[in-house]
């Protein structure tokens, strides 16, 4: 046998290896309960996304974490997944840069679990987690389209209708966050949500978040004339920067409304009469939080016990709430910083290194 032909069967055995090691590895994780936002962990989307970027897409799609529904979608575009694995991933980083100075942070496990029991109490924290990640694979989807990164949608060509007074021009590319709200909606969103109370709070805040994004459009405007003069003023609708739509979820959370089902009309509606109704752009929650002071795994709560506060802060972020009245220790340390950078030409930055000691405090 020649070695031209060896070489050929050795290659082919270590890619029917490779495949069979994917294979089973998918296996294994059908078996598991999971959810699509663990495409956003980190690690799991470099030790499975990563393997499976080297096999046909309908394989790739296949993953564990998707729906049926899901599947179907994800074979749309083969850089489908992709884009919404960065939607889950900015749904993430968006929640806990958000909370990072709560008592609940919006910790994540490298589970399928992904946010661990906290999910099962059905409080403010879950409508949060659900409008963040519906309105991060909008916001994904949305800049994917623009960008050319997905074949099947583009620009916002309707929004050119839109009459402007004369004031302006449409042109450029207007980001298509109809397509991104429709497109998070069927992939989101779940018909079996409809029957119970805690489905209809999912879609509730679901839909919020993606109103969210709708809500930050903003104009862009580019001046064409002679010498500056802006004879001609060209226009395009863009989504403002998803730090924006989370501030504003932020808010949402810090106003929601609690909610009981109206089983006669499958409806949900304020525990309190008096309430005002809450919008489709408000956040609902079923149940009151936990108070996040002490561990407690029955309820997914890892406690403030080690966590960094603020000694002269009054607000949730100071020691006083932060450490739920335990007190706090604090340690001097010795902090090396750049300082006095100078840029010499060319090309070139010189620092120096400044010491200076900061005291950091932490909850008993």
């Amino acid at each position: 046998m020649s070695l031209r032909v060896l070489l050929s069967l050795s290659v082919t055995l270590l890619d029917i290896t490779h495949l069979a090691g994917i294979i089973i590895l998918l296996c294994v994780l059908q078996s598991v309960h999971a959810s699509w936002w663990y495409l956003g962990v980190a690690s799991s989307y470099q030790s499975t996304l990563g393997d499976l970027n080297h096999i046909p897409g309908q394989t790739k799609c296949s993953l564990p974490y998707l729906e049926p529904r899901q599947r179907e979608m994800c074979q749309i575009d083969d850089k489908l997944l992709e884009v919404i694995t960065q939607g889950a991933s900015i749904g993430i980083n968006e929640c806990q840069f958000q909370f990072q100075n709560r008592r609940w942070n919006c910790s994540t496990f490298n589970t399928t679990n992904v946010f661990g029991k906290v999910l099962n109490i059905k409080s403010r924290e879950t409508a949060y987690i659900y409008a963040i990640f519906s309105a991060g694979v909008m916001h994904s989807v949305t800049r994917g389209c623009a960008s050319g990164e997905l074949t099947q949608c583009g620009c916002d060509v309707n929004v050119r209708h839109t009459k402007t007074k004369g004031e302006y021009e449409w042109g450029g590319c207007s980001d298509n966050v109809q397509y991104g709200a429709k497109f998070s909606k069927e992939f989101v969103d779940s018909e079996n949500m409809k029957f119970s109370d805690e489905g209809l709070m999912n879609l509730w805040n679901n839909e919020a978040g993606r109103r969210a994004v709708k809500n930050d459009l903003e104009l862009i405007c580019k001046c064409h004339g002679i010498s500056g003069s802006c004879s001609i003023k060209v226009c395009w609708r863009k989504m403002k920067d998803f730090r924006i739509t989370g501030t504003r979820l932020k808010e949402k959370f810090d106003g929601a409304s609690l909610v009981q089902l109206n089983r006669r009309k499958n409806k949900l509606r304020p525990v309190n009469r008096r309430q005002k109704k809450p919008t489709k752009k408000d956040l609902v929650y079923l149940r009151e939080s936990p108070d996040f002071c002490e561990q407690n795994h029955r309820v997914g709560s890892l406690g403030t016990h080690g966590r960094k506060c603020k000694k002269n802060s009054y607000g949730l972020d100071g020691c006083t709430l932060m450490c739920c009245g335990r007190g706090y220790y604090t340690i001097v340390k010795e902090i090396k910083e750049d300082c006095d950078c100078k840029f010499l030409w060319c090309c070139r930055v010189e620092c120096k290194k400044c010491t200076h000691t900061a005291q950091l405090n932490y909850c008993n």
